[in-house]
C-alpha cells in the first residue's frame, strides 16, 4: 500500500511511502553528503574499490547551488528511514536542458546519476524514481527526456537510441614527435576568461549549423565551467575551456577538454571560418599534449592516448597523419522519450514545412498516418503546410491515408535523423510504407547528422 502526499517544495515535491520504511522523495541541500556517498559506492570499478572520488566531487557541484543544469532539490532519492543514520539507497538526477531542432528550441528532462544501492535492487526503485522524473517533466514541459547508459536498461522506460552518442578519433601520445623547443608556436592555447563567452558561444553556434540536433550552450554554462576550473579546490577532471589563439592573438577557436584516467579526452574542438586546420594541426595537438599533463589520473600516472570525441564525422579529423597511429570508433547513442508526439511534431511545424517545400512533393495537400500498429499519429496538410496532428487510435486497414508504419520507439530513430527510411526498413521488417507515404516520410525526416554535449 503506498501513500502519496505533494508539499509545496520548490520541486514540487512527491513525497511517497514505498513500505518496508523506504521513503520516495525530491533532494534537500542537507542531502549532499549522503547522495555524494551512494553515487560514489555505486560508480566505483568493483566491490573492493575505494569509492569514486570523481562521481563524488561531481554530485557535490550539483548541489551546491550554481550548477546551470540542477540544483539542490533536484534528485529524486530513496531514503531508508529505518537506518540508524541518514541513508539514501537509490537516487537520480534531473537535468533541465535545451536542445534546437534545426533551429527549433526543444525543452529537454535529462535523467542522469541513477544510482541504486546492491542490497535494494530488484524491487523497482529506478522504474518508480523514472516515474517521479517523468512526472517532473510534464510539469516543467519538457517535451523530450535523454538519457546516457548501459546498453538496452531504459527502453523498459520509453527510450530508444536515437542520437549519436561520441565517436572518437585517439592516438598514443607515445607516437607524436617531440616538441623543438627553439621553434616558437604558431599557435597556442590559453585559459577563457568570462570576457571571452560571447566569442565562445558565436564560434559554437556557428560550428553546429550542419547539425540536425544541438544542445544550446549558453553564457550561464560556458561562465560556471570557467569559473570553476579558477576555484581554489578544483578538482582533477574538471571540464578545461580553452581558447586556439595565433601567435598574434587573434581568436581562432576553442577547446573543451576533461581527463579520464590515462586518457585525455577533447570533447569541443570548434574553429573560426576561414581557419586552416592543417596549419593549426601541429601547434594545437602538442598544445593539448601539454594540457593533459595538467590533468593526470587520479595515482598521478600520466595521459597515454589523445581522444578526440567529436562525433561520427569531424573537419580536424583527416588532420591527423597516419604516423600518429588515429583509431577511429563509432558512436554510441543517447536514448531519447517523447512521451507526446503530437506536441513535438506540433514544435518543429515549421522545420517539417520547409524540408517539404524542398523536396519533390511540395505543396502536398492531404493526410500522413504515422501508423505504430497499437496507436498513429496523423498529420494533415494543407498547400504545403501542417495544419493538424492529432493522436488516431489503432489505423483501420481499409483507410487509404498515405501510411507509414513503425514499431513505436523505433519511429524516434526516424524523427532525430539518426537513421533513413531504408536503413529503418533493413533492420526491422515492420518498417513499411504505401501510397505517397514513402517519399513524405523522406521529405519531412531526412537522415542528418546530430551533435548534443554532455559534460
Amino acid at each position: 500500500m503506498t501513500s502519496t502526499v505533494r508539499t509545496n517544495g520548490p520541486a514540487g515535491d512527491l513525497r511517497r511511502d514505498l513500505g518496508d520504511g523506504l521513503v520516495l522523495r525530491w533532494s534537500t541541500p542537507e542531502d549532499t553528503d549522503a547522495i555524494a556517498d551512494l553515487a560514489g559506492r555505486v560508480f566505483r570499478d568493483n566491490d573492493d574499490s575505494p569509492p569514486n572520488a570523481f562521481i563524488m566531487d561531481m554530485v557535490r557541484r550539483h548541489m551546491r547551488g550554481d550548477h546551470p543544469l540542477l540544483g539542490p532539490d533536484d534528485y529524486v532519492v530513496v531514503e531508508d528511514t529505518g537506518a540508524e543514520r541518514k541513508r539514501l539507497v537509490a537516487c537520480a538526477c534531473y537535468q533541465q536542458e535545451e536542445w534546437t531542432y534545426d533551429g527549433v528550441s526543444l525543452p529537454v528532462g535529462r535523467p542522469e546519476i541513477v544510482a541504486t544501492d546492491p542490497e535494494f535492487r530488484r524491487r523497482g526503485l529506478v522504474r518508480t524514481i523514472f516515474d517521479a522524473l517523468h512526472d517532473r517533466c510534464d510539469q516543467d514541459g519538457k517535451l523530450v527526456q535523454s538519457i546516457t547508459g548501459i546498453p538496452n536498461f531504459y527502453r523498459q522506460f520509453g527510450y530508444e537510441y536515437a542520437v549519436d552518442l561520441g565517436g572518437t578519433l585517439s592516438f598514443p601520445l607515445s607516437l607524436l614527435p617531440e616538441t623543438k623547443a627553439d621553434e616558437p608556436e604558431p599557435y597556442r592555447l590559453r585559459k577563457a576568461t568570462r570576457e571571452d563567452v560571447p566569442a565562445l558561444i558565436a564560434c559554437y553556434e556557428q560550428s553546429q549549423r550542419g547539425s540536425l540536433v544541438v544542445s544550446r550552450l549558453g553564457e550561464r554554462f560556458w561562465a560556471y565551467h570557467i569559473d570553476a576550473e579558477n576555484e581554489p579546490d578544483a578538482k582533477r577532471g574538471y571540464v578545461r575551456v580553452r581558447i586556439v589563439e595565433s601567435g598574434a592573438g587573434e581568436f581562432c577557436g576553442l577547446v573543451v577538454a576533461q581527463g579520464s584516467g590515462t586518457h585525455f579526452r577533447v570533447s569541443l574542438l570548434e574553429f573560426t571560418p576561414g581557419t586552416n586546420l592543417a596549419r593549426v594541426r601541429p601547434a594545437l595537438v602538442r598544445a593539448l599534449v601539454d594540457l593533459s599533463a595538467e590533468n593526470p589520473a587520479p595515482d598521478d600516472t600520466p595521459a597515454t592516448k589523445l581522444v578526440l570525441e567529436l562525433g561520427r564525422d569531424h573537419p580536424f579529423y583527416p588532420m591527423i597523419p597516419a604516423e600518429h597511429g588515429p583509431r577511429q570508433d563509432p558512436p554510441y547513442a543517447w536514448y531519447v522519450r517523447v512521451p507526446d508526439l503530437p506536441s513535438v511534431l506540433r514544435r518543429i511545424a515549421p522545420v517539417l514545412e520547409r524540408r517539404l517545400a524542398d523536396s519533390a512533393v511540395a505543396g502536398y495537400e492531404g493526410d500522413l498516418l504515422l501508423d505504430f500498429y497499437r496507436t498513429a499519429v496523423r498529420l494533415t496538410f494543407t498547400e504545403g503546410r501542417l495544419t493538424a496532428v492529432r493522436d488516431d487510435g489503432p489505423a483501420a486497414r481499409q483507410d487509404r491515408t498515405p501510411r507509414a508504419g513503425f514499431p513505436q520507439l523505433v519511429f524516434l530513430r526516424a524523427l532525430f535523423g539518426h537513421a533513413s527510411l531504408d536503413e529503418l526498413r533493413t533492420a526491422h521488417p515492420d518498417v513499411g510504407t504505401d501510397g505517397a507515404a514513402g517519399p513524405l516520410v523522406n521529405a519531412l525526416f531526412p537522415k542528418r547528422p546530430s551533435r548534443l554535449f554532455a559534460p
